[in-house]
């Protein structure tokens, strides 16, 4: 108690206890420390790690992704591919999160992570059999990879589109690029630049073979005469000048053609970075799935970012998509694609033989969308059917996806092509 209080309430005491202070009979009272919680302590992410990783095993192949978590998705482009080849790979990654995802969801694979430049060159130089690197994608990190000139390096990317990315300087780093048709050596061609030193090798689309072989059938006969409609979207970009998605308006258009009850089901798979610049698209996942809830007449599903674009579209016979390298994965399956294209937009895009509109139904905005799926799927009218069969074969490879000519690629450089 203080001073003053045990001076009211026990005078007697206080005075007692001033006596003994000034005798120095009195202890002074301890000071009790007060106990702060123990910090947990974040775990330190190593340097580098492996998984199943044997220095002695004679591994040919390696690919390599520099990405961050992201990258899962270009890995299950292409591991499925490789493990159907039958040959000896290890896929290196430059992320610890994804490494572990990896882990997980490949057990029976060799993985391993390196950090920096000194972890990918140890892990590297105890491949003595390694003789080809493989990259889905150009990240600075692969620079790294790019310094061992004894092996040979290619791109082998992770879509096949007309944007600016898939066709510039930067490609002359690598030896060798592995595109799916004529359609992305003619991009090369027509950027105007000399990439003679860039071996361009045509080997189809490997994962889209089996949606090839689904698209022999018209589209109007599969699913038992059913039609059913999937969405693709892209996001808004990091500049508005590169905003080419379709989702600002979207959300009306399903709500007038559900009531025109044209499709028995509809799929759709946002961009995973939809609301990331634009926060006012950020609820638009929500939004949909509302307006969703209001139809029991028509069956309607919202797909995450884990969900690949194949198996969607094995799924479906009708497309929207907006600019990306989902149009020509949606070409596979040979169904009407309406795509949209915003008019207010300065867009740059590689030129091949073939533009969008060749073989897509273009659109700018809710009403010519209404339109044109009127014109095509409600009369009957698909204009574009033949041109979509040519630029299967320009863009895709068709030919060279159904002969597997991606695995005999792969089969050649364990041979001994390098």
């Amino acid at each position: 108690m203080s001073k003053l209080t045990k001076l009211i309430n026990n005078p007697k005491l206080f005075f007692v206890d001033m006596i003994k202070k000034r005798m120095g009979l009195l202890e002074p009272k301890k000071e009790t420390k007060k106990v702060e919680p123990k910090k947990e302590t974040k775990k330190a992410e190593p340097k580098k790690d492996s998984y199943q990783f044997n220095p002695f095993e004679q591994y040919t192949h390696l690919i390599h992704s520099g990405e961050n978590v992201t990258g899962l998705s270009h890995l299950d482009l292409w591991i499925p591919v490789f493990k159907k080849a039958d040959i000896k790979f290890v896929v290196l990654v430059r992320n610890f999160e994804l490494f572990n995802l990896l882990k997980e969801k490949y057990p029976e694979l060799t993985i391993v992570f390196a950090k920096n430049n000194e972890d990918v060159s140890y892990y590297l130089n105890q491949m003595n059999f390694l003789k080809a690197t493989f990259h889905p994608s150009n990240t600075g990190r692969n620079l790294h990879v790019l310094m061992f000139n004894k092996l040979k390096h290619i791109f082998i990317g992770h879509g096949d589109s007309d944007k600016t990315a898939s066709a510039h300087k930067y490609f002359r780093v690598y030896d060798e690029n592995w595109v799916a048709g004529e359609a992305h050596i003619d991009r090369f061609k027509n950027e105007g630049f000399d990439f003679r030193g860039l071996k361009q090798v045509k080997v189809g689309r490997p994962n889209l073979k089996e949606i090839l072989q689904i698209s022999e059938t018209p589209w109007r006969e599969r699913f038992g005469g059913e039609l059913r409609l999937l969405y693709l979207s892209t996001w808004e970009g990091v500049y508005e000048e590169q905003n080419y998605t379709s989702v600002y308006f979207i959300e009306n258009f399903f709500n007038e053609i559900i009531l025109k009850n044209i499709f028995s089901e509809i799929h759709i798979k946002l961009h995973p970075w939809i609301g990331k610049r634009d926060t006012r698209l950020s609820n638009i996942n929500n939004n949909l799935k509302s307006l969703f809830n209001q139809f029991d007449n028509i069956f309607t599903m919202i797909y995450d970012k884990t969900t690949p674009v194949e198996e969607l579209i094995k799924k479906s016979n009708v497309f929207i998509c907006d600019i990306s390298a989902v149009i020509s994965e949606s070409l596979a399956a040979n169904g009407p694609i309406f795509v949209y294209i915003p008019k207010d937009k300065n867009i740059k895009l590689t030129q091949s033989k073939m533009k969008y509109e060749d073989y897509c139904y273009v659109f700018s905005n809710k009403e010519e969308l209404l339109e044109k799926i009127e014109e095509v799927i409600i009369n009957g009218n698909d204009y574009l059917a033949n041109k979509r069969e040519e630029a299967m074969e320009y863009i895709l490879g068709k030919r060279e996806t159904l002969n597997d000519e991606f695995i005999k690629q792969l089969k050649e450089i364990s041979n001994g092509r390098y």
